[in-house]
């Protein structure tokens, strides 16, 4: 059985393709930097602690203990089953995510979720997510770039414990880098829009400076709202009123070119949430 046979099976919408696009974006900068080491395909502390961050939500509903609907339930199997398929693809494997997954295919099965078609191949797909994964030898591709965000976007963004909010200046085009800048104030709770226009804006403080710098950050692989992985929530549009970064040094640059992961860690920063 091959991995995108289980990908496709799963019936998830934008879940599937996100869960493998950003497990690639990952694998793609482990395997350059795995190289230069002298290693061979992408590295597990490079990709699996990110991408478990980062679908941390979705996944929440399929943990022990946890008070969820049976939709919810099984919509996280699925999550758990596409980021196993996703990594075992790149070479790579999580004995938590795994067995998540392995638990999602009987649960899934039990509640005849995804039909016949899924039962009949529970024992091939059981077998390759527990088979030992071939490591990478070239670059995995992704698909081309977009995003559904538009300029004048608020988006909140979850950090575990703290709300951090980004404001869309513009979207290059068509439809591909949204310029985002994030607001220095942060939230225990999903915040509503007008707790934040007009306030104070996050600036990144280069060493050796005593003023932090105007940050624009302009994003590639933010792509659907809603967010599948459940951490990016729009909560206006339109907002005209850009986050106030007078207190911050403007040396005119456009922005900075940053994935969807690296915005995430500048979140972090803003929160004061550990680095991963």
């Amino acid at each position: 059985m091959r991995h995108q046979q289980i990908l496709d099976k799963l019936a998830v919408g934008a879940v599937a393709p996100t869960a493998r696009d950003e497990v690639r974006i990952l694998a793609q900068k482990s395997f350059y930097s795995a190289r230069h080491q002298g290693l061979e395909g992408a590295q597990h502390a490079d990709v699996v602690p990110a991408i478990k961050e980062r679908w941390h939500f979705a996944l929440d509903a399929a943990r022990p203990g946890v008070d969820a609907s049976e939709s919810e339930r099984m919509n996280a199997y699925k999550v758990a089953i596409a980021l196993a398929t996703a990594l075992h693809e790149v070479g790579l494997t999580d004995p938590e995510l795994t067995e998540l997954a392995v638990d999602g295919i009987h649960e899934l099965n039990d509640a005849v979720w995804l039909g016949e078609d899924f039962l009949r191949r529970t024992d091939d797909m059981i077998a390759l997510l527990r088979s030992s994964p071939a490591p990478l030898t070239r670059k995995p591709t992704t698909r081309e770039t977009i995003t559904f965000t538009r300029g004048g976007d608020l988006l909140a963004i979850r950090v575990r414990r703290r709300w951090v909010v980004g404001h869309v200046h513009v979207v290059d085009g068509p439809n591909a880098y949204p310029h985002i800048e994030l607001y220095e104030r942060t939230f225990a709770r999903r915040p509503e829009a007008s707790e934040v226009v007009g306030t104070r804006a996050w600036g990144y403080a280069y060493l050796g400076r005593d003023q932090a710098n105007v940050t624009r950050l302009i994003v590639s692989g933010l792509r659907h709202l809603p967010d599948p992985a459940e951490q990016i929530h729009l909560i206006a549009s339109g907002v005209t009123v850009p986050p106030d970064n007078a207190h911050l040094f403007d040396e005119q640059i456009v922005g900075t070119h940053v994935d969807l992961f690296e915005l995430l860690e500048m979140a972090r920063s803003v929160s004061g949430e550990p680095q991963l």
